[in-house]
């Protein structure tokens, strides 16, 4: 990790010691203050059943990830997004006692999030909510994945797409529901806002990904039935995961909240790309809404399967054919369980 990392103190709500680890030699009082304000909001609903957290408030998240390869805790997919991600939560849901939080310095930085406590606040009760929402269905979605057939060159993209739109819905629903079930509406809006904010501002972009695909489909490095299924990929990627944020505002009641988030999304996202996409949007909605925490495997790998049929006709309708199929996955250890 850069630089040193060492305890800059610890405090505690009722029974629960929460202790702070960082290597960053900058201010990172907002986030130890969010910290404190989300777990003294759980435990005074008697939502909090951990005696131990720890925070580590890191630059970066790189290190954790040898750490956690060694160690046998992650399997490899999981591990290679770490670097990535604002901040994780590692657990063990059959232990309930201790869980550990990463943030990562740098890319909450890079994402507009750093210093700003009330984002901090509602990232960290996301992350709370994983171990607190566990449940029959997230147990059985780590016994799925999802493969794709189809262009050796999109078939990766197709998957992971797949992946964040059924098996790894099941946990950012939950977790988002148990969020604004108890409080914490008005912080998870303002992270989605903030998020929406800057896809909108990126989206320009694709203009040179359809630059780049055209150039490729004249040099025959790309076959021309799979460049529009690539940039179909691309704009997927960027709109539908919003709509694991909406469905559950919907879903709480927070119809205003609701109706703010999906009109910086319809304007500012979908509207710019084509309209299949607002049609599998609003597609996608009523599956997320009918999720329910005591599903068995066999509930929810029907569940899975619907919606990767639904992704699959979106995807082909655009060129070369890609079909997502659920398969049994082998079982990632216990305490990799994160967002």
């Amino acid at each position: 990790m850069t630089g040193r990392v060492e305890g800059v103190g610890t405090f505690t709500v009722g029974a629960s010691t929460v202790r702070i680890v960082t290597d960053c030699a900058g201010d990172i009082s907002a986030l130890v203050h969010a910290e404190e304000q989300v777990v003294r909001k759980l435990a005074d609903r008697d939502l909090w059943p951990h005696q131990t957290v720890t925070l580590f408030v890191l630059d970066n998240l790189a290190p954790l990830v040898g750490q956690l390869k060694e160690m046998g805790r992650l399997m490899d997919e999981a591990l290679a997004g770490l670097p990535q991600r604002p901040m994780v939560v590692l657990y063990d849901p059959r232990h309930a006692t201790e869980c550990f939080v990463f943030v990562n310095r740098q890319i909450m930085m890079a994402e507009e999030f750093w210093g700003d406590s009330l984002a901090a606040e509602g990232l960290l009760a996301h992350e709370h909510a994983h171990p607190l929402s566990e449940c029959p269905a997230t147990h059985a979605a780590r016994g799925l994945t999802v493969e794709a057939a189809g262009p050796a060159a999109l078939a990766p993209l197709a998957a992971r797409l797949g992946e964040t739109l059924s098996t790894g819905a099941v946990t950012e629903l939950l977790a988002n529901a148990f969020c604004l079930a108890h409080g914490f509406g008005d912080a998870l809006k303002h992270v989605n806002r903030i998020s929406l904010r800057r896809a909108a501002r990126n989206l320009a972009q694709r203009a040179e990904l359809e630059t780049r695909a055209a150039a490729a489909v004249a040099a025959g490095t790309l076959p021309a039935d799979q460049a529009p299924v690539l940039l179909r990929l691309a704009d997927a990627q960027i709109g539908l995961p919003f709509a694991l944020e909406t469905v559950p505002f919907h879903e709480a009641g927070l119809t205003a909240h609701a109706a703010e988030l999906e009109g910086l999304l319809a304007d500012d996202l979908l509207a710019r790309m084509a309209p299949e996409m607002v049609s599998l949007y609003d597609d996608l909605k009523a599956p997320f809404a009918a999720l329910r925490p005591d599903w068995g495997a066999a509930r929810l790998a029907d569940w899975v399967a619907d919606i990767l049929s639904r992704l699959s006709a979106f995807l082909s309708q655009g060129g070369a054919p890609l079909t997502l199929s659920l398969v049994p996955a082998r079982l990632a250890h216990a305490e990799g369980s994160h967002p």
